[in-house]
């Protein structure tokens, strides 16, 4: 169980470098730069649901920033209740 739980910790913080890169990487790279599409095809599936349901704000899109707080709330839910389970 433990390390199901360190797997998964270890995806949220690919995620989380993902999201980072694919908000970053579009303000420095040109739009048809190998490594932003590749980034891109990564992080547009996983924000497209969040996208449809919060609107972007004066040009701004919120949603990477939503994704990666609702992602530290499960990790933290996580190790909260459900490690202590597994080193028991």
């Amino acid at each position: 169980m433990e390390f199901l739980l360190n797997f998964v910790f270890f995806l949220f913080q690919g995620m989380r470098i993902f999201l980072l890169l694919g908000t970053l990487l579009p303000l420095i790279l040109p739009a048809d730069n190998m490594l932003r599409i590749g980034i891109s095809r990564i992080v547009d599936p996983v924000l497209r649901p969040f996208r449809k349901i919060i609107k972007p704000i004066g040009g701004f899109d919120f949603t990477p920033l939503v994704l990666f707080l609702l992602i530290n709330i499960v990790e933290s839910l996580l190790r909260r209740f459900l490690l202590p389970l597994a080193l028991n």
